[in-house]
């Protein structure tokens, strides 16, 4: 009887511990996939980080805005009865809004000094988002070609040199294709990401009018967008944007047909506009 006793709390002892192992192994599991979870959308903020500065610089290099309209200051020389100011200086700096439209935009006054500051900040960001791509298993080899695009940018800008700089910022956003499709949860975001990056070559070329390739990566754009298109009915939230950004990619086809920069630039503009809100 008093072995049976004893056999018996042994075997409570033995399911309590297995209870319990359980229940620790299980809030261990669980921890680990909300850390990987939390780190996974971390990297997916850091690449849509990436994207919004490349794009704009991208933009940048042509004066294209999303806005209608843009600030523009300027000095004024005024007489000295006129000027109440202190230092006894004769301008004052006035500051309007003006029509940002690209048809009437000159797109060779161009900011460099605004871009090198943005490519900086780019250098400034890469160490910490370089360190979570690494976690996240990242290809290694493609992490390593960001900076060394990065530093032909930098040349680029130095020489302003606008081709090479579209470009070389073309290539520096496939790079975040390579990196997201390594990690992303969800394929359609990768698809889009492919799809923004052909049009942003199609956009680079554009300026050397080296027309063929044009076409050849807007037709890799059309391509890849059917992967969206099939996926529609899991994205009805976007319905409209992707049904747009369908007919914009197939304008900007017949824009490359008719060879019109300036009308390929709104389309481009229309279209990066659609293709960020999907």
């Amino acid at each position: 009887m008093k072995k049976y006793v004893v056999s018996i709390i042994i075997l409570f002892i033995i399911i309590v511990l297995a209870i319990g192992g359980f229940f620790i192994y299980s809030n261990i599991m669980n921890n680990k996939s909300s850390d990987a979870q939390t780190l996974n959308e971390k990297g997916l903020a850091e690449i849509d980080y990436l994207n919004t500065n490349i794009i704009t610089m991208m933009n940048g290099l042509n004066n294209i805005s999303y806005t209608n309209y843009r600030v523009v200051s300027e000095e004024i020389k005024v007489s000295s009865a006129e000027n109440s100011s202190e230092d006894g200086k004769n301008t004052i700096n006035s500051s309007n809004l003006e029509n940002n439209n690209i048809l009437s935009s000159d797109n060779t006054d161009i900011n460099w000094n605004n871009l090198k500051s943005e490519v900086e900040n780019m250098y400034d960001s890469w160490t910490t988002i370089l360190i979570d791509l690494t976690t996240l298993n990242v290809n290694k080899d493609n992490l390593l070609k960001y900076n060394s695009t990065l530093d032909s940018i930098v040349t680029d800008f130095d020489n302003e040199d606008k081709s090479a700089s579209l470009l070389h910022l073309a290539d520096l956003y496939n790079l975040l294709t390579q990196y997201i499709k390594d990690f992303a949860p969800d394929s359609n975001k990768v698809s889009v990401y492919n799809v923004k990056s052909n049009i942003l070559y199609a956009y680079a070329y554009v300026e050397t009018d080296d027309w063929d390739n044009v076409k050849k990566y807007i037709g890799s754009a059309k391509e890849e967008f059917s992967n969206v298109l099939n996926n529609q009915v899991n994205n009805m939230s976007n319905i409209d944007e992707i049904n747009k950004a369908y007919i914009l990619i197939n304008e900007l086809e017949e824009d490359s047909n008719n060879q019109n920069k300036k009308v390929f630039y709104v389309n481009y503009r229309n279209l990066m506009q659609e293709l960020e809100n999907i």
